[in-house]
């Protein structure tokens, strides 16, 4: 199978109960730390939402670079997994970020999508917004798949 078809073959794989987890999941591990959230998830998106607040702000008074760069990491992750079938998950291999305009408080929105699925590597890309819908940061990431259990040894 060449790798066109195979990307189309895995753009296909719609895992809605993916979604579906994603929605209902609770916040803990890094989300329940930082106080981040997922609240939207479709095949494909992913928005994941942060309200930056004193505790996310370097010496400088603005957001961290590093906590900008999670939620954006995190969203397109998620955006790939809800491509990806049952029990694969992925983890970033690499991750580039650009930030545009600083963030000192309120609501940071990462958007992640899905722009390529290939069979042994995931393209994502996440911009995050802030409050007034200014484009914070845009960050793209290399991924690849991971069979849930591998990976940990």
């Amino acid at each position: 199978m060449t790798d066109s078809a195979m990307s189309r073959q895995l753009e296909r794989v719609q895992n809605w109960d993916r979604v579906k987890a994603l929605l209902a999941a609770p916040d803990k591990g890094w989300m329940e730390t930082l106080g981040a959230r997922i609240v939207e998830a479709e095949p494909g998106r992913v928005v994941v939402e942060l309200m930056a607040g004193p505790q996310h702000r370097h010496g400088g008074g603005v957001v961290q670079g590093g906590v900008i760069t999670q939620i954006a990491d995190a969203a397109m992750g998620m955006s790939l997994a809800t491509f990806q079938p049952e029990k694969v998950w992925n983890t970033t291999i690499e991750l580039k970020i650009n930030f545009i305009r600083p963030a000192v408080e309120g609501r940071l929105r990462a958007v992640g999508r899905v722009i390529e699925m290939r069979q042994t590597l995931l393209f994502g890309e996440a911009d995050v917004f802030d409050a007034q819908d200014r484009l914070v940061a845009r960050a793209s990431s290399t991924c690849m798949p991971v069979p849930e259990g591998q990976g940990r040894e």
